[in-house]
């Protein structure tokens, strides 16, 4: 008897799970998998700047990357997911990513199959750009579309963030009373460590992708108004070369060469835990964010938190406990909360030791991701 087929569908490209194995998404995914393979043939699809290509991604697990860059690559991928959907004749579809769902909808509208949407993703975030809002609010459409019309066929919904939810019954009240908030365990390495930062040349660490939602030069700006010794670290992969380049050149014309330092190496995922260990705090000046889950890992690793009250990181952040919150797009606010911890080295220790307590705040009454992908299946198997 064929075993049944469950598709597994990211955003990031699967070639790169290898750095990544230990990240809280991969390593649920992957945990699932070893569960039940036995059962089940499982099929992983996600996004790629390179051509769509299939690979066999451990033993006989196929994986896809599909094109994706460019207007043009957002329709073309639009189709090949359709064409790839149709091809593995999946039995059960886990979506990790909100612009995933409209093109599994049309699949769940002329086949049997169920799918589970997973609400991973900004949901608000658009540019600055005005065609960047108006194809926002036609995606926001398509997606509240999406939902609705194929809400039979929806096994159950999750949501990463309280945040999220709100947001996607706005737009798809059938899903209210439906979904459940998941929560992201993390890797032990995130939880054993000894803080080792030098409160004499404090290093103010920032992990996130480099492109101008995540709203470094707020960082940047705010750090002109900083006085005192300190250091910025901005680690993260290059996802817009252009706001880049406005980066360094702030950086120059601010005369903060010897202040702020970028590291764009792509590393493994547990080389981070270094990063966070030599952290005086960890900054998050984010203009949007479903979650942050860098958040989650400086305050496992028991690192206070500066960071813009947005998205999900609220649910996350208890001001003053065990860090602090400002608004987005303030640099004047973010110096003065910086600041604030750096004179302020007893405030800093008081919220270090409150940041593992404070974590039980969040995790309270959520299930985990694994087991939210874990149900999904148990169902299709019942």
């Amino acid at each position: 008897m064929k075993k049944p087929t469950v598709m597994i569908i990211k955003s990031s490209p699967w070639r790169k799970f290898q750095i990544f194995s230990e990240h809280p998404e991969y390593a649920a995914i992957f945990n699932v998998i070893e569960r039940y393979k036995s059962k089940i043939d499982f099929v992983l699809v996600g996004s790629s700047s390179t051509s769509t290509t299939s690979f066999y991604l451990r033993d006989d697990i196929i994986a896809w990357d599909i094109k994706r860059i460019g207007l043009i690559g957002h329709f073309t991928y639009f189709f090949d997911f359709i064409r790839i959907l149709f091809k593995h004749r999946t039995n059960l579809v886990i979506v990790l990513g909100l612009d995933q769902i409209p093109p599994v909808a049309i699949f769940s509208l002329f086949s049997r199959r169920k799918y589970v949407p997973i609400f991973i993703g900004e949901f608000k975030y658009h540019g600055r750009r005005n065609v960047g809002q108006i194809l926002h609010r036609l995606f926001i459409k398509l997606f509240g579309l999406s939902l609705q019309i194929s809400s039979k066929k929806i096994l159950k919904a999750y949501a990463l963030s309280q945040f999220v939810r709100d947001g996607v019954e706005k737009v798809a009240p059938n899903i209210k009373g439906r979904s459940s908030i998941v929560a992201y365990p993390l890797s032990p390495i995130f939880s054993c460590l000894q803080n080792t930062a030098n409160s004499e040349e404090p290093i103010l660490l920032t992990v996130s992708g480099i492109e101008q939602r995540k709203g470094l030069d707020t960082l940047i700006h705010s750090a002109s108004q900083i006085e005192g010794k300190f250091k910025i670290m901005i680690k993260g992969e290059i996802r817009d070369p252009v706001y880049m380049r406005k980066l360094l050149n702030m950086v120059k014309a601010l005369g903060l060469q010897d202040k702020i330092t970028f590291n764009t190496q792509v590393e493994n995922y547990s080389a981070l835990v270094s990063y966070y260990n030599s952290a005086y705090s960890f900054v998050f000046p984010t203009r949007e964010d479903c979650l942050g889950v860098v958040v989650l890992e400086a305050l496992h690793c028991g690192v206070p938190v500066i960071a813009t009250s947005v998205g999900g990181v609220p649910e996350m952040i208890q001001n003053g406990v065990n860090g602090i919150l400002v608004k987005p797009n303030d640099p004047i606010e973010l110096a003065n909360a910086i600041s604030f911890m750096l004179k302020n080295n007893d405030v800093r220790e008081k919220m270090a030791k409150n940041t593992r307590h404070e974590l039980s705040r969040y995790y309270k009454g959520k299930i985990s991701l694994e087991e939210a992908i874990d149900q999904s299946i148990t169902k299709l198997l019942d």
